[in-house]
């Protein structure tokens, strides 16, 4: 399973400041088309498309498997004013007790992280198992013609810090075919404004699928497919260009 630890968490937010969280959490509030009430997001990372959802009127729990993660979760949380409910849990093994949501999400390609097909099961397995009756299941994932025709084996970024010096990161991605796993190594150079800096190094994995793929990983799951669209399009339509899908199901 990924986390991000480190310099790699400590400017996580840095990093995908300029993601449309709050854009992409209207999408996903749009696409359940529900009365708004509990909700679990799977995989929340530092909690930026579960306070928007609690914004726009959700009662949210976050899950997380990174410690560091759920630390910055809470600090975006308590700057928002809003509440959320955190827990620190591998989604593949996930425990909530008796309590039951009236939607689940795992958004930004988390629902790849466990890599194989057992994995991914077991995580939609224990999504649907947290479903309340009706409930709704917003998955969103990276699709693999896209990732087949346009991913960057090197790519360079930099970033200013708020007080002055620069963070570097190099990521390094190869694709494993057999398997659909996108591996990324990433190093991270910490320049501090006093001349000071700090380096840290980590490696990532994540599945890649098709649609057919997730269809029957969902069905696998005990999940009836309600639809799959390109994520945050205006155009629903998926095509080999893109990049995002999001799955919608339902407890079959």
């Amino acid at each position: 399973m990924n986390t991000y630890r480190s310099l790699h968490a400590r400017h996580y937010d840095l990093i995908y400041a300029g993601k449309p969280y709050a854009d992409e959490a209207a999408f996903v509030d749009g696409l359940l088309g529900r009365p708004r009430g509990t909700l679990l997001d799977l995989a929340c990372g530092t909690g930026r498309h579960a306070v928007e959802l609690t914004r726009r009127g959700w009662t949210v729990t976050g899950v997380d498997y990174g410690a560091d993660l759920l630390e910055r979760a809470r600090a975006n949380a308590e700057a928002a004013g809003v509440d959320l409910r955190l827990h620190e849990q591998d989604m593949r093994t996930l425990d909530l007790g008796d309590e039951r949501f009236a939607a689940v999400t795992c958004l930004f390609d988390s629902i790849g992280y466990p890599q194989s097909d057992e994995g991914v099961v077991a995580a939609l397995s224990g999504a649907r198992e947290h479903l309340a009756p009706g409930g709704v299941l917003v998955v969103e994932f990276l699709h693999a013609p896209a990732m087949l025709r346009g991913y960057e084996p090197v790519k360079v970024r930099t970033w200013e810090l708020p007080g002055g010096g620069e963070l570097l990161r190099v990521s390094r991605t190869h694709l494993d075919l057999e398997r659909s796993v996108m591996h990324v190594a990433y190093d991270l150079l910490e320049l501090g404004g006093d001349g000071t800096y700090e380096r840290a190094s980590e490696e990532q994995a994540n599945r890649y699928f098709t649609v057919s793929e997730m269809r029957g990983l969902l069905r696998e799951a005990g999940l009836a497919e309600r639809d799959f669209v390109a994520a945050y399009a205006r155009d629903p339509a998926i095509t080999a260009d893109t990049w995002h899908v999001l799955a919608l199901a339902t407890t079959a």
